[in-house]
């Protein structure tokens, strides 16, 4: 009689466990339901069709792994759970720094860590292929009136190696980004800005600040105006130098994409955001779309038109620049299509890059080609 109840009451344990937790969330109207901060879309509920009836519970097996009743909240348990106790990621992709801070580690985009140890060097070929290339932008471009310059945004783990964790050493000396920036520099007249020199100087005379969000990839509005302020001198514009007296801590903050990914974005109420103030800065009516990859923009009336191809890493140095110029126009690299610079007709064009993605946009042929030679 005994081990009959006891079979009776784990089939009851098992079947609440399977049961209760849906049953609760529908009763809930899922109230308990977190936002999508994954940065994919979830599977869709899919049509039946006869042809595809093989693949069907693949399917439905793809859609009740992203929306299972409570599912973020278990991820984020079991997250914080292996974080605790081995100091664990349960994804690859993001290391635990020192004090809190998170890293890239991709190994598919862009490798971060590869950069930071300087195992990702560029061949003499693979240099004299880049300056061929960004020659040929600039030639292409100066035949429509247009200015070439590349920016170049220096890696958050080159930045703050001293939270990097110890079994990766201190940064390399000669990296892939420093390996192509002195070859520039050295061996031809191509506009190259590269603000890793700057990032480190303020960061030293800054302290009380970050540069970088600790919990996400990028940096806050300090570090990107500090590469502003250089891309903008090489521009012909003089922005203000930083100064405390005009860094402004804004109420919100930033829930960082290293934490979302690594579903540990509960454990703290985010990173603070910075606002540069600058009371010389022209104003200026902008379009943007939610997601950053296009912005149009009016900005001083006589300034120059400007045209930005760029990674995520632009999104925070644009609002210092697009005041200063007539019209710009701005698009990431996976929706940049060059008759976009036909249309827009620029007198500056700016490629921003940063480190990590250098080989990856700098090796695919010129950004920019003459309509009668596509």
């Amino acid at each position: 009689m005994k081990s009959k109840l006891s079979r009776v009451t784990l089939i009851a344990l098992f079947l609440a466990l399977l049961y209760v937790p849906g049953l609760v969330w529908l009763a809930s109207g899922g109230k308990w339901r977190e936002p999508n901060l994954e940065k994919r879309e979830m599977a869709s509920w899919p049509e039946f069709s006869v042809a595809e009836i093989e693949s069907l519970p693949g399917k439905i097996e793809k859609y009740y792994r992203d929306h299972l009743p409570f599912r973020e909240q278990i991820i984020g348990a079991y997250a914080k759970a292996n974080r605790a106790l081995f100091e664990d990621c349960i994804v690859t992709t993001v290391l635990f720094g020192k004090d809190g801070w998170f890293f890239y580690s991709n190994v598919n985009d862009g490798d971060p860590v590869s950069s930071y140890r300087g195992e990702d060097l560029f061949t003499q070929a693979e240099l004299r292929e880049i300056v061929v290339n960004l020659r040929r932008t600039r030639e292409n471009l100066a035949k429509r009136g247009c200015e070439f310059v590349l920016f170049i945004a220096p890696n958050k783990e080159r930045v703050y190696s001293e939270y990097m964790p110890d079994r990766y050493g201190a940064p390399a000396e000669n990296y892939a980004a420093r390996q192509l920036v002195d070859f520039l520099r050295a061996h031809t007249d191509i506009r190259v800005v590269y603000c890793y020199d700057e990032l480190m100087a303020a960061k030293a005379e800054f302290p009380e600040y970050t540069l970088y969000y600790p919990s996400d990839t990028h940096w806050n509005d300090i570090g990107s105006y500090v590469g502003a302020r250089l891309l903008m001198r090489e521009l012909g514009v003089e922005l203000p130098a930083l100064d405390r007296a005009n860094i402004r801590l804004l109420d919100t903050q930033c829930t960082g994409d290293l934490s979302v990914l690594s579903h540990l974005y509960t454990l703290n109420s985010g990173d603070p955001i910075y606002q540069i103030a600058d009371s010389a800065r022209p104003g200026a009516v902008t379009e943007m779309d939610p997601d950053l990859k296009w912005m149009r923009a009016q900005g001083k009336a006589d300034g120059p038109r400007l045209f930005v191809k760029h990674d995520s890493f632009a999104a925070g140095i644009l609002p210092y620049m697009v005041p200063w110029f007539s019209q710009s126009v701005t698009c990431t690299n996976a929706l940049y299509d060059e008759t976009q610079v036909d249309e827009t007709a620029p007198d500056v064009f700016v490629q921003v890059c940063v480190e990590r993605y250098v080989r990856q946009q700098l090796t695919k042929g010129p950004l920019y080609t003459l309509p009668e030679n596509r």
